[in-house]
C-alpha cells in the first residue's frame, strides 16, 4: 500500500459557534441539520456494527491514487475512520478536532500508551465535487482519504448522514481486545472536547501483544511402522515462549496428547494414519509437517488372526505342513493355516554350460513387522560353517544366484528368518 505523507498546511480553526468562511449554501446547512435528526429502521439499524463487533474486511479506493486499500492494510495499527461530505458544518468541526486531538496527538507520542501506532483514514462521501472536496482535504489537513460514494461501508457503522466515526484494532493477540474489533462508533460532531476524549479513552484502552517468541520448529515429527501391541512415540523440538502443544490425527484433535512427545501405548491398527502437532502461544501458531505411521499386526496377531492357538501358534510350527514355517507365512502374509496358501519363496536350479545354477529369491510383505529373512550359504548340510549371509534390501526384497561347477565340492543354501532387535 503506498505510504501517505501527512501534509503540513495551516489549519482554520473552529469553535461550537463559528464555521470556516466558505462559500457553503445555507440550503446545504438546513439540510444537513435536518438529516442529523433522521435514523433509519430498527431493522436496518439491527443489522449495523456495534462495540465489540468483529468488522469484516473492506475494500476501498485512494482518492489520490486510484488504488484500492483493505482494512486488512493496516494490521498492527488502531485505525480511526472518519467519514465526511464538504458540505457538512458537523463535518468541519470535526475534521479539525480530529486533526490536532487525534492525528497530532498520538503522532506526537508514537502511538497510544501501549506504543501502537494510531492511523486516521477519512472517506469521502461526496462525488462529483473534486474541486470543493480537494478543498476540504486541503483545509483540514487530510491523509490518507478514501471514497466510499455508494455508502456501501458507512452504512454498515450508522445510518446516512455524516460525520460518522469508526475505531477498529487492527493488533493480533491484543489481550485487551481481538483484532479487528469495533472500539467506537458514532454518528453526528455536536460537541468540540467530549468526543476527543471518547475516541482518545476507546484508543488508549488497546494494549499491545506480548513480546514473545513466536513459534517454530527445530525437529519436526517422523514417521515410523510398529506391530501391534507396541508403543508409538513421536516428539517434537521447538523454540517459542510459552508454547502448547496439541497433537492430531488425520487432523482430529487427540485431546490427552498436549506436549511435546505424543505417546500411545498397546497400539491397534485404528493407530495408523497421519499424525501433526500444532504450537502456538500469544503471538501465533504453527502446524508440523505429516508423520505418517503405519501399523501392521504383530506375529502373535497374525497367526491369532489366522485362528492358530497353543503350539500351532509358535513361530517355527508349521501347522497346515506346506514346508514354510509360521515365521515365513508371516514374512510374506501368507495364510498359516492353509496349506494352499504359501509365501512367494522360490528355490530354482537348472544346467547351464556344466554348472548347477541355484536362483533363490523372496519378498518380505511391507505389512510384516521386526522379523526379516536372509539366505545362508554354506559347504555344510547342517549350516555348522555358514560361507556368506545374504540379507534382504531395504524394500524387503531377498535374492541370490549360486552358480557352482559341477567338479566342484557343492554347496548349500537356505532362507533363514531371524528377529529384529
Amino acid at each position: 500500500m503506498p505510504h501517505h505523507q501527512q501534509s503540513q498546511l495551516p489549519f482554520v480553526p473552529l469553535c461550537a459557534s463559528s464555521w470556516p468562511k466558505k462559500p457553503y449554501p445555507t440550503l446545504f446547512l438546513l439540510l444537513t441539520l435536518l438529516l442529523s435528526l433522521f435514523t433509519l429502521s430498527p431493522s436496518l439499524s439491527a443489522q449495523r456494527y456495534v462495540a465489540g463487533d468483529i468488522v469484516e474486511n473492506f475494500t476501498l479506493t485512494d482518492r489520490a491514487t486510484g488504488e484500492p486499500v483493505s482494512l486488512s492494510d493496516f494490521e498492527g495499527k488502531i485505525v480511526f475512520l472518519e467519514w465526511f461530505a464538504y458540505w457538512c458544518p458537523f463535518c468541519q468541526a470535526a475534521a479539525d478536532q480530529t486533526e490536532s486531538g487525534i492525528v497530532s496527538y498520538y503522532n506526537s507520542r508514537q502511538g497510544n500508551p501501549a506504543g501502537i501506532p494510531v492511523i486516521h483514514v477519512a472517506l469521502n462521501l461526496q462525488a462529483d465535487a473534486e474541486s470543493l472536496t480537494q478543498d476540504f482535504i486541503d483545509t483540514y489537513n487530510l491523509g490518507l482519504v478514501l471514497n466510499d460514494f455508494d455508502r456501501a461501508i458507512s452504512n454498515k457503522f450508522q445510518a446516512a448522514n455524516q460525520p460518522i466515526f469508526a475505531i477498529i484494532n487492527g493488533v493480533a493477540n491484543s489481550p485487551s481486545h481481538q483484532q479487528w474489533e469495533l472500539l467506537h462508533t458514532s454518528l453526528g460532531y455536536l460537541q468540540t472536547v467530549h468526543p476527543i476524549t471518547t475516541f482518545r479513552a476507546a484508543i488508549d484502552a488497546v494494549q499491545a501483544a506480548p513480546n514473545l517468541e513466536p513459534p517454530a520448529f527445530t525437529l519436526q515429527p517422523a514417521g515410523t511402522n510398529l506391530a501391534t501391541g507396541e508403543t508409538l512415540q513421536l516428539s517434537v523440538q521447538a523454540t517459542g515462549d510459552d508454547l502448547t502443544y496439541q497433537w492430531r490425527k488425520n487432523g482430529n484433535i487427540i485431546s490427552e496428547q498436549t506436549s511435546a512427545q505424543l505417546s500411545i501405548q498397546n497400539v491397534t491398527l485404528e493407530e495408523s494414519g497421519s499424525y501433526t502437532v500444532t504450537i502456538s502461544n500469544e503471538v501465533g501458531e504453527l502446524t508440523s509437517e505429516p508423520a505418517v505411521v503405519t501399523i501392521g499386526l504383530s506375529l502373535a496377531d497374525y497367526l491369532a488372526s489366522s485362528g492358530l492357538t497353543g503350539n500351532d501358534a509358535e513361530a517355527s510350527a508349521d501347522p497346515d505342513f506346506d514346508g514354510h514355517s509360521n515365521v515365513f507365512e508371516y514374512l510374506g502374509q501368507s495364510d498359516p493355516n492353509n496349506s494352499t496358501s504359501q509365501p512367494s519363496l522360490v528355490q530354482a536350479f537348472y544346467v547351464a554350460n556344466e554348472a548347477t545354477i541355484l536362483d533363490l529369491s523372496f519378498t518380505i510383505s511391507p505389512d510384516a513387522r521386526n522379523y526379516t529373512a536372509a539366505i545362508q550359504i554354506s559347504p555344510q548340510a547342517n549350516f555348522e560353517q555358514a560361507t556368506s549371509t545374504i540379507p534382504a534390501s531395504e524394500n524387503g526384497s531377498l535374492a541370490a544366484t549360486i552358480t557352482l561347477l559341477n567338479k566342484e565340492p557343492p554347496l548349500f543354501a537356505r532362507f533363514i528368518a531371524r528377529e529384529l532387535p
